[in-house]
């Protein structure tokens, strides 16, 4: 089964937090697992509006500062990172169409359980991503695995960019293809790329 259909069965947690505390916090039902480690490296960034993304290993991490609030997303590793950037930009606009956080923040002394029920909100997003249709599947020729691929773009990568073709690299099995995508959603040129980092 495709992750993009089934991403639920992909994802490790869900945060929203500030500088001081989280705010919100969804993980699969079974999960035991805490992930204060890694939320704290992500609060150390201060940079806003601009999505990172961590590769542990064995869990990819999205995470993106917006309006003083950091949204964090972990996933397995076949989780393509477009897939985890739409999956937090509509997640901070469900969150942000529900909830005024600047004010609640402002009264200083409230209880976090006032954002528990977002998590029914979350579990909706994820039940139904393949649906919101937030990203493409474009295929893309790779001549080193000699192989056509999946590659997920976000339609507000391309619906907001600046000029066309937009650049996207996609990382795969060690090396990486820059895929030169057009309004339409069409791939314009494909070209393999060197690694640094």
């Amino acid at each position: 089964m495709s992750v993009y259909k089934n991403i639920a069965e992909f994802l490790e947690f869900i945060n929203i937090s500030n500088e001081d505390f989280t705010l919100f916090e969804w993980k699969p039902p079974s999960s035991m697992r805490r992930f204060d480690l890694d939320l704290n490296i992500v609060k150390e960034n201060p940079v806003s509006d601009i999505f990172f993304h961590k590769d542990k290993g064995n869990m990819k991490i999205v995470y993106i500062r917006k309006h003083n609030l950091i949204y964090t997303v972990g996933a397995n590793p076949k989780v393509q990172y477009q897939l985890l950037e739409a999956l937090l930009e509509y997640v901070d606009l469900k969150f942000n169409e529900i909830y005024d956080v600047e004010v609640i923040l402002s009264y200083g002394n409230f209880s976090i359980g006032l954002f528990n029920g977002f998590k029914q909100n979350v579990e909706e997003i994820i039940k139904n991503f393949s649906d919101l249709d937030l990203v493409k599947r474009i295929q893309v020729e790779c001549r080193v695995c000699n192989k056509v691929l999946p590659l997920f773009v976000k339609r507000s990568v391309i619906e907001n960019a600046e000029s066309h073709p937009v650049p996207i690299v996609y990382v795969h099995r060690g090396h990486a293809i820059l895929c030169f995508i057009d309004r339409n959603f069409q791939h314009r040129g494909i070209e393999l790329v060197n690694i640094t980092g």
